[in-house]
């Protein structure tokens, strides 16, 4: 049956269940040489319930196979979110911490091993394995610490409602002992969710090491902010012990409305930090028009840390795959004159534009398909900001809260770039080399999404588009049309 215009396209290089609802990225590992990539997952129907960890793998980040559940949920008990690490001595053991959540009202957190490389799980009949008795203690991450001394293992929890990252250490995985907490600082009328804490050299010089905390935000109460959840993260120091924020202040990790639970994957290659996030929002993650599977990630991002305008600040690049295609596409100049060029995309689509604001003045481009939606993106080089844009009857449709605006820093005093990462209904926008990202669910339908591009004077932009091909197909990806 051929798809009707206002049918949302499943994406083709983003992971999706093939049925059923997803949320949080959970036990995220690299191992056997595949990523793998747990989800909290209703394995029964489309809405958020009978949370247990679905399970996928893949050998490039692209292209995703799903496995069967892998943590099953209950009588009495659902699997929250967790994390999963491997044991770093000669064997091939993977131990899961995850979140139980009990019919009672509390949470806590347990433990799982999986001795054939993550297919198979064996919950600890001690569960579980850390209890503080409340109810809203959650989402164990686990990471490496190693200063050169004695190595151990360091989990972030959090007490969700007290705005609070609890830090506990274990030398075997199996006892932990509290270390210290962090917070709460910043904004109130959240709950804190899916903590993580990455090492990253700043500027690239390992004798100058700082560590991120990741920290995901979801406003709570009788008057909850309409923008609904997002993440943030702080640049601090960690010594094994207490970590220190440089400025105790949550910063924006994604600028748009649809990237949480965001958590970097144990024992990466190259030890580089590589995350993937949820591509939704709880205000509307519940309506968003999808069957029969609902929720999808994000691109894999990996994380660097570089000063921009003497801040210390967490830039997140796509996925070597994203440069791959781009590079077997040529860059187009294009001269916008008098009229709008325009660029024809199947919707799967890859696009990387390059201009100068002093020559072009304001940049705008729409994206508009089959459905009665649109997105538009606007540079006013005296903003120094990008603006997104998403409505339209089809967008009012699904929430009230989901029509909406956004803004991105971008400078309006030198050469811009940006690189668009369309996947049916996934919208990722990077700026330069991933300083500022934003991602946006959008509707524009399933037959194909005209770009169009003006600029307020007569100047030229470079554009590079590439449609990336169905995941059967893993032939080059075909140049995009050409520009007229």
């Amino acid at each position: 049956m051929q798809p009707t215009s206002t049918e949302v396209p499943r994406p083709r290089f983003h992971f999706t269940p093939r049925r059923h609802w997803m949320n949080d990225p959970n036990g995220l590992v690299h191992h056997g040489g595949l990523w793998h990539l747990y989800f909290q997952h209703n394995p029964e129907g489309l809405d958020w319930g009978n949370m247990s960890w679905g399970h996928a793998t893949s050998p490039d980040l692209q292209h995703w196979t799903e496995h069967p559940v892998a943590l099953a949920h209950r009588t009495g008990e659902q699997i929250f979110s967790g994390s999963v690490v491997a044991s770093r001595a000669d064997c091939d053991v993977l131990t899961a911490y995850y979140t139980s959540a009990y019919d009672d009202g509390h949470q806590a957190q347990s433990r799982a091993t999986s001795d054939d490389g993550g297919f198979t799980w064996r919950t600890d009949p001690g569960n579980p394995v850390l209890d503080r008795g409340t109810i809203a203690f959650r989402d164990p991450k686990v990471i490496r610490y190693d200063d050169g001394h004695a190595a151990r293992w360091v989990m972030l929890t959090v007490e969700a409602d007290d705005r609070q990252v609890l830090l506990y250490v274990s030398h075997d995985l199996r006892s932990w002992e509290y270390l210290s907490t962090i917070g709460p600082l910043g904004a109130t009328g959240v709950v804190w969710e899916c903590p993580d804490l990455v090492k990253l050299p700043l500027d690239g010089d390992t004798d100058d090491p700082r560590w991120v905390l990741l920290l995901s935000t979801n406003p709570v109460g009788d008057d909850p902010d309409p923008a609904g959840s997002s993440m943030h993260y702080i640049v601090g120091y960690f010594d094994g012990t207490t970590f220190v924020p440089d400025f105790p202040e949550l910063r924006r990790l994604d600028h748009g409305r649809d990237y949480y639970a965001a958590v970097t994957f144990d024992d990466a290659p190259g030890r580089e930090a590589v995350t993937i996030g949820w591509m939704s929002n709880w205000r509307y993650a519940h309506a968003f028009p999808t069957a029969p599977w609902r929720g999808a990630m994000s691109l894999p991002r990996t994380l660097t840390l570089r000063t921009v305008q003497g801040r210390a600040t967490l830039v997140q690049a796509p996925p070597a795959f994203v440069r791959e295609h781009l590079e077997h596409a040529a860059s187009t100049s294009v001269a916008v004159v008098d009229r709008p060029a325009e660029l024809s995309l199947t919707g799967h689509s890859l696009l990387e534009l390059r201009w100068d604001p002093a020559s072009t003045g304001t940049l705008r481009m729409q994206l508009r398909g089959a459905a009665d939606a649109f997105v538009d993106l606007e540079h006013a080089p005296g903003t120094g900001s990008l603006r997104l844009t998403r409505g339209g009857p089809a967008a009012e449709a699904v929430h009230p809260d989901f029509p909406s605006t956004t803004t991105v820093p971008l400078p309006g005093d030198r050469p811009a770039r940006l690189l668009l990462s369309l996947d049916g209904p996934l919208l990722e926008v990077f700026v330069a080399d991933g300083e500022e990202t934003a991602s946006n669910l959008v509707l524009l339908g399933a037959e194909g999404v005209i770009a169009s591009l003006e600029t307020a004077r007569p100047g030229t932009v470079h554009v590079t588009a590439v449609d990336v091909e169905a995941p059967t197909d893993v032939a080059l990806p075909a140049p995009a049309a050409v520009l007229s």
